[in-house]
């Protein structure tokens, strides 16, 4: 038994005893930081090895761990109803724009190590974020999550893949708020905010590109030569309706009735249908589709507008003298992160904008305005990318 002085972080540990994980593991193979997730559901770690088709393997679960790596625990269990209104938690504030309760947050600690509970406030999935160890020496906790995991197996994925960013972020990477691709061996991201076109616009030019780098939060960090390095979250886009049914490419993750009737909607409510697929690149595209990184050579800022009457444009800016724009990029690390073993973000910490002004100046950075149309913007990008020297 598990004395800590905190019921909820005891009834956790409590659990990883009385729910022993399966004898083999998954072994995820990420650049400089491979990920190990073990756990109770031989269900869950087949979820999880299709969704990282080409980037794991099925290992035992008591071979000796790679040098930088990290592990995950995942338990299923059912939902903590009575432990979790016995904990006093305190809501976390969510990104301007967005509403509504999603994640409540406790801290504590073990052995003089911070950590960190979360609640999924609609889901009941509870996670067990360790800070970095003061002792690297001495064995720590790992993070761990508990709840109906193989029927939440999208936030089981951000989990193993918040470490992974986490881990950039103790070595000097810079997170944004972007989708990323290679086009002509060029590396490209998109930024703008939430429900702002960005994944759209980065499949349409997958079609005429070469990788799939990142969706939604990519990883940025100046190289000693003065270029700027961009590296992905292998995360498969996961998209609305209305990116659907207008890129024939991405038809085949819905029914053709299905489609009919988003098409039949009005274009306003399809565009706020909050109603998500995942769309796996690596079968729509090409096999070898998904990239982990390059250099990052342009960023485009879509600050365009449904209901603009003027046509679709796209200039590069100087991004010193338009700090406006910066926003639209900027990414908050999130609740799970700590840079070091002193304890984590404070609620409603928000990044320098200084930091991204630094690292863009090594980019081409375009600003995209007028109405949203995406044939435009695509022909558009196409054009100003065909004239940037590599």
């Amino acid at each position: 038994m598990y004395s800590t002085g905190h019921p909820l972080l005891e009834k956790l540990l409590q659990l990883t005893e009385e729910w022993p994980l399966q004898n083999d593991a998954l072994q995820l193979n990420l650049t400089d930081h491979p990920i190990r997730i073990h756990s109770n559901s031989t269900e869950l770690l087949a979820i999880l090895e299709d969704y990282f088709t080409g980037l794991c393997a099925r290992i035992p679960g008591n071979e000796p761990e790679l040098p930088n790596s990290q592990t995950v625990c995942v338990y299923q269990t059912g939902v903590l109803h009575d432990d979790i209104q016995r904990t006093p938690w305190i809501d976390w504030q969510r990104e301007p724009g967005k509403t509504g309760r999603k994640d409540a947050v406790c801290d504590t600690e073990f052995q003089n190590q911070p950590v960190r509970l979360l609640h999924k406030v609609k889901t009941g999935m509870l996670f067990l974020q360790p800070a970095p160890p003061k002792d690297e020496s001495i064995a720590s906790l790992k993070p761990m999550a508990f709840g109906p995991a193989e029927n939440r197996s999208s936030q089981i994925i951000n989990f193993i893949l918040t470490q992974y960013l986490n881990h950039h972020l103790r070595h000097g990477w810079l997170l944004g708020h972007a989708s990323a691709m290679q086009f002509d061996h060029k590396g490209v991201a998109f930024a703008g905010l939430s429900g702002g076109g960005k994944s759209t616009l980065m499949l349409h030019l997958l079609e005429h590109g070469q990788h799939f780098i990142s969706n939604d939060r990519l990883l940025m960090k100046i190289n000693p030569d003065g270029s700027l390095n961009m590296r992905g979250i292998p995360k498969q886009p996961r998209i609305n309706p209305g990116t659907i049914v207008h890129n024939p490419r991405l038809h085949p993750l819905i029914s053709e009735q299905e489609r009919a009737d988003f098409l039949a909607m009005p274009s306003e409510s399809l565009r706020a249908l909050e109603q998500k697929y995942d769309a796996p690149v690596h079968n729509l595209y090409h096999p070898e589709c998904y990239q982990s990184e390059a250099l990052m050579d342009a960023l485009f800022i879509l600050n365009w507008q449904a209901q603009s009457e003027q046509p679709t444009s796209v200039s590069e800016v100087d991004i010193s003298e338009r700090t406006d724009l910066l926003p639209a990029i900027m990414k908050t690390p999130g609740p799970f992160f700590a840079k070091d073993s002193n304890g984590f973000l404070p609620n409603g910490f928000q990044p320098d904008a200084n930091d991204y002004n630094t690292l863009l100046k090594h980019c081409h950075v375009y600003e995209v305005t007028g109405n949203i149309d995406f044939d435009a913007a695509k022909q558009q990008v196409l054009e100003r990318l065909s004239k940037i020297e590599k």
